[in-house]
């Protein structure tokens, strides 16, 4: 399945996107082109599960998800179930010089509706990582 690595500077803080895209519960207001709906299941220490109804592709999927995350570095996502499950996603902010790179890098295993994607799955996979990137760049740099 698709290894996609996807990489942004955003002119922001790492700690500013960091909390704004963990802000789990936030994210269907803020991006709701690309979350419809998100609930933590519980919240252990450092890690998150979410159950939620993501865009991923195109396509509307329901899944659950625990992100581990070290602030304000990392957030490592395992999709638990769904169409994308057993894949794993680690977002890492580094600063630089212009902000914050954020560089995505995930190993995607699709099933169901996003098994349709077939072929094309990399590309259209790092097409709509750019566009959450877009709208998050815009969110964060405007606020």
């Amino acid at each position: 399945m698709p290894k996609v690595k996807v990489e942004r500077v955003i002119k922001a803080d790492r700690e500013k996107i960091f909390d704004l895209v963990t802000d789990f519960e936030h994210l269907p207001t803020r991006f709701p082109q690309f979350f419809k709906s998100v609930k933590v299941i519980s919240k252990e220490g450092n890690t998150v599960t979410t159950e939620d109804y993501s865009v991923i592709v195109g396509r509307e999927i329901h899944q659950t998800t625990k992100h581990i995350l070290t602030r304000p570095h990392i957030d490592e996502v395992y999709i638990l179930s769904g169409d994308a499950k057993d894949s794993h996603i680690v977002t890492t902010y580094e600063t630089v010089a212009e902000g914050t790179k954020v560089i995505v890098d995930g190993d995607f295993k699709l099933a169901g509706k996003l098994k349709l994607v077939g072929f094309m799955a990399k590309g259209k996979i790092e097409k709509g990582i750019d566009q959450v990137f877009d709208e998050f760049s815009r969110a964060v740099e405007s606020s």
